[in-house]
Order: structure tokens, then C-alpha cells, then sequence
């Protein structure tokens, strides 16, 4: 097999771990799994606005924005006007939003700590600098196909 057909073949079974991975998060907290990551992301930078987090996720800002009504109905996220321009709206979690979004943060750490340890230690460097790359590399070609 050629070495983009590898590629591309661990690159899916790769998609396949995470996406399980993620769906456990998800599931029992009657929110979806954009939704899981939009907790994860206005948790880890309170403050951020919806055109932020649209821009981050790379989805389209009035999907965001549906995502987060949804949460505001459930009670997982609150918006606030700026202070300093009201146009400027901030999102937050709200305790309910902050104890999901704390325990996905704990739950992936373990689950992603477990995987790491089954890597000989003196390879653990080189895969995350692997995925680091990897990642990069993506955002490359993202950036340049929307273009």
C-alpha cells in the first residue's frame, strides 16, 4: 500500500478512536457532541465571543449561534453584552454548564492519559510532536481550500 493510502487509512481509524472517544462525553447529558466542544472551549476561555468560537471550530457563525441558544435553554451557558460595546457579546458557563464542562475536562484527561501510557515512553515525545505536525498540516490545507 502506498504511503497516502496508509495515511489516509490510519488518519480514518484514527477519526473512528475519537469519534468514540467523544461520543462517550456526550451522551448523557442531553447535549450533542458540537455542543460537548462548545462547553470544552467557552470553559477553557471565558469570555469568548460567538464569531470566536466559530472562527476556532471553523463552523459557520449562525451554527454556533443555534448550538448556543440550545445551551442557554439548558442552562449550561449564559450570554452578557460587553461593558464596553453592547453589540459585543461574551458567552460564560453557568454552574450547570461548569461542573460538564470540568468533568469532560477530567474524563478525557484519563481516557487520553490511558492511551498515551500504552506508547513506550521513549516514543510519547514523538507521537504528540507527530500529532502536533499533523495538526498543523491541516490547518494548512484548511486555510488553503477556503481561500
Amino acid at each position: 500500500m502506498d504511503l497516502v493510502k496508509q495515511f489516509r487509512e490510519y488518519t480514518r481509524q484514527l477519526e473512528c478512536h475519537f469519534d468514540n472517544i467523544n461520543n462517550t462525553d456526550c451522551c448523557c447529558c442531553s447535549v450533542n457532541r458540537t455542543q460537548c466542544f462548545l462547553i470544552v472551549e467557552i470553559g477553557r476561555k471565558p469570555g469568548i465571543s460567538v464569531k470566536e468560537l466559530a472562527e476556532l471550530l471553523r463552523i459557520d457563525k449562525s451554527g454556533v449561534s443555534r448550538f448556543v441558544e440550545d445551551l442557554v435553554q439548558k442552562e449550561y451557558v449564559e450570554r452578557k453584552a460587553s461593558l464596553e460595546d453592547r453589540r459585543y457579546v461574551t458567552l460564560q458557563l453557568l454552574p450547570k454548564g461548569q461542573q460538564r464542562f470540568e468533568k469532560i475536562e477530567q474524563d478525557m484527561y484519563q481516557k487520553f492519559r490511558q492511551v498515551l501510557e500504552q506508547i513506550p515512553e521513549n516514543k510519547r515525545e514523538q507521537v504528540v510532536e507527530s500529532l502536533r505536525l499533523y495538526s498543523e498540516a491541516c490547518l494548512a490545507v484548511e486555510e488553503h481550500n477556503s481561500d
